[in-house]
């Protein structure tokens, strides 16, 4: 048996999602660095009391118009869509959403899942909630371009300056934007719908397309007017330019896709205001901002969904499974969707009560990844930058080490956000930690509030149920080599060290080398143990033990399926229905758990076998993808939230009455005719007759390799291996004695079908030798009473190119039509057309959303044997 092969590329693709966000806050937090270096941050408390009752008050006042400008964008959505509510269900809906979007990054996801979760709860459609969240986003840019267009072309010189562009582009690029704003409104009032089918986009009313950008007009204005009164009366730029440049550094935070835009959104505000505004008056007036406007309202709406889940009752009103994205799987970064997992209610939950039950236990679900991740990492980024722990006077700590823990926070933010076991169990660690060594250095209040996040983690234990603990030696060498680089450096500089400064001021200061490096080291050895934290482990196991195979041995063979037999090729994993009655065959290849084949075994197991296998994916942070299924049990994977697409057909060929006879039939008559005259000659061998001939089958094999200088490829069909060949009856095609010529067949449990599988020929032997096999094949399975002949599928076979056909179909069919030089999809079809087949669609089940390419790159992978054999054919 063939264990699956070990392939870097597929941890380098894991870690580049982390890697590049890292990368763009460690750049934002240099530069922040380098403006704010001269601040004193032990007088922040101080400077925040003395903006004065007054300015605080603006800011809450312009912070409740945004909010308050934001639910209108639903009211006019929910007009749009024809589906009115009443202004307490969706001003609801709206304020949560914008809540937690801004704060959590990817707004746009959160956003959505945070409105389907509440306008589920009031049945509204969730096509309705698809073109809700459409429309407030067009809504969202169309303030943004009319404030960035109208700031720049009333005062171009200012702009020029902020934002360092000739003035004639800056004047080009507010004109652009203004046309887009006027394109829209001429659009409402003389346009059509745009698209086709299922992508057709109604044109707005008129009125309601000027109300959507006066409206966001206002909510954008409102939102920068709580930074600006923030800022210092006396060397503040003019609000319509200041204005524009907090528009462009918002969307600059929002694209980064860094929860909250952290970072990026301060980095590039410093950027724009050019120097209008001291180093200290801003850092204070950003606190300030971030105070107002992210962190209270997000804790208004943390209670207010709490409430809202109290009173709709969770239990009695679970989650859409077929498209509403899961509240409670946030999307971690560019990661992609999660599919919710299945499970069928309980006799105690059928009768329980609205409201009642397990309202409670769903909080955590709801509310604690993220939110938890969003303290931690906005914690971490500011003791990674200061050096030192907010409000600490009596801990006496290296300022490295210091600046290295909150590194570390920042990396386990995200962890807690990909609701991780061991950032789970790192956190609480590293909260309880300091607790502990707070206290007994007099920080109470320190003390106190890591002590109230580490007692929150506590009982939201079971909602980081990802991850798995290793079991191998080996893995823990990575850790042991992060935790040396990291204790070395400190070391460094608490024994040999010159200065005693934070990591960032060390490493770009004109410190000595020695510390730099030491710097440097300890942050590699962060960033190595994080890596090691937030990597996606592995299940156990890549190939099955005896007792496995003995299992599977059983379910197979009573299996209808042929390409069951692909559960012996020996590069599968195995997963089993709870009652063993039913197995999915998988493997892992990068994020994906690629199962090859439906479900084999008995039908009424595989709904409960589905059920565990997206839950064990799930805690494994993977995406699930079954690839070639049939439309036996599509509807199921559609119910438990996969998107089932079609990649091709399958060509069967029903042997009942089946003749060559017949003006169809007169090229396979022909080729079979002048293959006799060669002197060719087939013979089924049975299994148990195959050993002998297994010499003579491997040099025709290897021959046939050589010829195409490929590689064998895998998983979705067989390779030449001694055992596996013995496995089925051998077609064998002789020549004068030689064999130049075989398949394996695979022959269904059920006695019902013969397909396949394995082929190979000798490059030089007759042109028609394979058709020929194909014939003498489909006839010795028709004498044997098998009712069909499976010749397998032809890829991208059948796609719909329509209008209302999925971008995937006319991507494939794109593919059909123009990649012969790689690929003879055509010729492979046309070749098994002439057999007279039946076709039957064959589809691959995976997440909704963006997910599909990345995972069939996955399964190419898997099928060409690595990444080497998908480019080599």
């Amino acid at each position: 048996m063939r264990s699956a092969p070990t392939r870097p590329a597929a941890a380098v693709r894991r870690l580049l999602g982390p890697v590049l966000v890292l990368g763009m806050l460690t750049a934002a937090l240099a530069l922040l660095h380098r403006t704010f270096r001269g601040y004193d941050w032990s007088d922040l408390g101080r400077d925040l009391l003395g903006l004065g009752p007054g300015t605080a008050l603006a800011a809450l006042l312009a912070t409740a118009a945004s909010y308050v400008a934001m639910t209108g964008y639903d009211t006019l959505a929910l007009r749009y869509v024809g589906h009115p509510l009443p202004y307490r269900r969706y001003g609801l809906a709206s304020f949560v959403a914008t809540a937690f979007g801004n704060n959590l990054g990817a707004s746009a996801v959160v956003g959505a899942a945070l409105r389907a979760r509440v306008y589920s709860s009031w049945q509204v459609p969730r096509s309705a909630v698809a073109r809700i969240v459409g429309l407030n986003t067009v809504t969202l840019a169309l303030g943004a371009a009319v404030l960035a267009g109208a700031g720049v072309l009333h005062d171009p010189a200012t702009a020029a300056r902020a934002l360092r562009l000739p003035p004639t582009v800056v004047v080009a690029l507010g004109a652009v934007l203004l046309a887009g704003v006027l394109g829209y409104l001429v659009w409402a009032l003389v346009g059509r719908a745009v698209g086709r089918g299922r992508w057709r986009l109604e044109r707005p009313s008129p009125r309601l397309a000027l109300t959507q950008v006066a409206l966001s007009t206002l909510e954008w204005l409102s939102m920068a007017a709580v930074l600006h009164v923030l800022l210092p009366a006396d060397d503040r730029m003019a609000f319509l330019p200041f204005a524009a440049a907090f528009a462009v550094a918002t969307v600059a935070g929002l694209v980064s896709n860094v929860p909250g835009g952290l970072g990026v959104f301060e980095t590039a505000l410093v950027v724009l205001l050019g120097g209008t505004t001291s180093p200290a008056d801003l850092a204070v007036a950003l606190v300030a901002y971030r105070l107002v406007y992210f962190v209270l309202p997000l804790l208004l709406a943390a209670a207010l969904l709490v409430r809202h889940e109290i009173r709709t009752g969770a239990a009695a009103a679970p989650l859409p499974t077929t498209a509403t994205p899961d509240v409670h799987a946030p999307v971690a970064g560019a990661a992609g969707l999660r599919v919710p997992a299945m499970r069928a209610p309980s006799a105690a939950e059928q009768t329980r009560p609205a409201g009642a039950g397990t309202t409670a236990g769903r909080l955590p679900t709801v509310l604690t990844p993220s939110v938890l991740a969003l303290v931690v990492a906005g914690a971490g980024t500011f003791v990674a930058v200061r050096g030192d722990l907010p409000g600490s006077r009596g801990l006496d700590v290296p300022a490295m080490a210091t600046s290295l823990v909150g590194w570390s926070a920042l990396l386990l933010g995200l962890g807690l956000h990909r609701r991780l076991r061991t950032a789970w169990a790192a956190t609480l660690s590293l909260l309880a930690g300091t607790a502990v060594l707070a206290v007994t250095h007099g920080d109470v209040v320190l003390g106190a509030v890591t002590a109230a996040l580490a007692l929150l983690l506590v009982p939201a234990r079971a909602v980081f149920s990802r991850g798995t603990r290793s079991r191998r030696p080996r893995d823990l060498v990575r850790p042991a080599v992060a935790a040396a680089l990291v204790v070395g450096a400190v070391a460094w500089q608490e024994l040999a060290g010159s200065v005693d400064a934070p990591v960032l001021t060390t490493a770009l200061s004109a410190a000595p080398l020695a510390d730099r490096l030491a710097a440097v080291a300890g942050v590699a050895g962060v960033v190595l143990a994080g890596t090691w934290v937030l990597r996606r482990r592995r299940p156990d196991g890549a190939s099955a033990d005896d007792d496995e195979l003995a299992r599977v041995e059983d379910l197979v063979a009573r299996s209808g399926r042929c390409a069951a037999q692909l559960a012996f090729t020996g590069d599968k994993r195995f997963f089993f229905a709870p009652c063993g009655a039913a197995f999915l065959m998988y493997q892992v290849e990068g994020r994906s758990w690629v199962v090859m084949g439906d479900p084999v075994g008995d039908p009424a197991a595989v709904p409960g076998l589905l059920r565990s296998f997206l839950a064990e994916v799930d805690r494994h942070a993977g995406r699930p993808v079954l690839y070639s299924v049939l439309d036996d049990h599509a509807d199921l994977y559609r119910a438990s939230g996969l998107a089932v697409t079609k990649f091709g057909e399958e060509a069967v060929v029903p042997l009942q009455g089946y003749t060559l006879s017949g003006k169809a039939r007169t090229n396979l008559r022909t080729c079979r005719n002048k293959s006799q005259r060669l002197g060719m000659t087939v013979e089924v061998v049975a299994p148990e007759d195959v050993d002998p001939l297994v010499p003579e089958l491997r040099a025709v094999s290897d021959a046939w390799l050589a010829e195409r200088r490929g590689g064998e490829k895998r998983f979705s069909l067989g390779a030449f291996d001694d055992d596996y060949v013995r496995r089925s009856p051998v077609a064998v095609v002789r020549q004068e004695g030689r064999v130049i010529a075989f398949a394996t067949l695979w022959v269904g449990g059920d006695g019902e079908e013969v397909q396949v599988d394995l082929m190979r020929r000798l490059p030089d032997g007759p042109s028609t030798v394979m058709t020929y096999l194909f014939v003498e094949s489909l006839l010795w399975a028709q004498e044997q009473g098998f009712s069909a002949f499976n010749l397998g599928t032809a890829p991208l076979s059948g796609l719909r190119t329509g209008a209302g056909a999925p971008a995937w179909e006319r991507l494939g069919h794109l593919v059909w039509t123009h990649g012969g030089p790689l690929y003879n999809f055509q010729g492979l079809r046309a070749f098994k057309q002439g057999f007279g087949p039946q076709w039957r669609p064959c589809y691959v089940a995976a997440p909704r959303g963006l997910v599909l390419p990345g995972a069939m790159v996955d399964v190419a992978t898997l099928v060409g044997g690595g990444v080497r054999g998908v480019v080599r054919g």
